[in-house]
């Protein structure tokens, strides 16, 4: 057994021959990197028949504020969703694409009365092509690439290094929009604007007398109180 000063163990290349064959630290950075880029080539799951991505923006007349707030959110978290912001101006929730009819519903049973209410639904199917078409494109070009790389000298083999990095980059920023892209189909995305109603009486109060509407009442009690 050897003691905690023992060499590091030998993976089959010598100190020499990596000092000798840059390429070779070069070309076990990029299985590092390739292994690391495998984990996001599936794209997560969506429904597969939705396409389009849904938005609603609506105003809402409530007497209570908080409250109403409050009973967005715990609508949206058991229908499924999640709540983005919520202030005593603004509700923001993001819920499945197919409650939309349901939210609308909603909404009306939470308000006092419903200002108005905008859907809308953007097709996100020419975007999602276009990005997987990327994606392949570069994929394919990183292949080869990489059969290039052992053929190439020292010099070579760097600047097939740099594009390699730089595909592998724009390869992970295309995934990231993909998956964005992915939750906007399963997610619809509503922007509810609270507005208090208060509940007061009125300054004045017609009389069914019309003479005693006709009277300021306070000039009245003044010119009675000096006399």
């Amino acid at each position: 057994m050897k003691g905690p000063g023992s060499s590091a163990p030998n993976w089959g290349v010598s100190k020499s021959q990596v000092s000798q064959s840059p390429w070779m630290v070069v070309w076990i950075s990029l299985l590092v990197l390739l292994a690391a880029s495998a984990g996001f080539s599936e794209e997560p799951g969506a429904s597969d028949e939705n396409y389009l991505y849904h938005t609603v923006q609506a105003s809402l007349l409530v007497s209570d504020v908080e409250r109403t707030g409050d009973a967005i959110e715990a609508w949206t978290g058991e229908e499924g969703g999640y709540l983005l912001l919520k202030s005593n101006e603004q509700v923001i929730v993001r819920f499945p694409y197919d409650k939309v009819g349901g939210f609308r519903d909603f909404l009306r049973k939470v308000s006092e009365a419903v200002i108005e209410v905008s859907l809308q639904a953007v097709d996100l199917r020419e975007s999602i092509l276009g990005i997987q078409s990327g994606i392949q494109s570069r994929e394919e070009i990183l292949q080869k690439n990489l059969s290039f790389i052992d053929q190439a000298d020292v010099s070579g083999t760097l600047a097939i290094e740099r594009e390699i990095m730089q595909l592998l980059s724009e390869i992970e920023n295309l995934k990231g929009r993909l998956r964005k892209l992915t939750v906007d189909r399963a997610f619809a995305r509503a922007d509810v604007s609270l507005r208090f109603m208060e509940r007061s009486l009125p300054t004045d109060i017609p009389s069914s007398f019309g003479w005693i509407n006709s009277i300021d009442f306070y000039e009245f009690m003044r010119r009675g109180w000096m006399h």
